[in-house]
């Protein structure tokens, strides 16, 4: 029989290894990495989509820390990093800012 502590620290080996995943996971998904950008019209709508979208670890609600830009030349790429209020895990949010071309 296990010891109470080993049980627990077992259980937090495969609890980190599930967040670990899940953040792997959500690196790949658009939006979770720089070559992999959500596309948006306007700068405006970017803290909103970015603050509406929930945590990847517990569905809590996010808040912005902080975000830069920077001018490529398919548009302005834009960080949201960003904390969940729940879970305190942190997220970056990547967006681009590609106002829509005349006909």
């Amino acid at each position: 029989m296990k010891r109470r502590r080993r049980a627990l620290r077992d259980q937090q080996r495969v609890l980190r290894k599930l967040v670990k995943r899940t953040e792997d996971m959500a690196a790949q998904l658009v939006g979770g990495s720089p070559h992999l950008p959500i596309e948006v019209t306007s700068a405006s709508v970017v803290e909103t989509k970015a603050r509406s979208t929930p945590c990847i670890q517990c569905g809590g609600d996010l808040d912005l820390r902080g975000d830069s830009a920077t001018s490529t030349a398919r548009g302005v790429l834009r960080e949201m990093v960003l904390v969940c209020r729940r879970c305190h895990a942190p997220r970056t949010l990547w967006y681009r800012v590609a106002p829509a071309s005349a006909n």
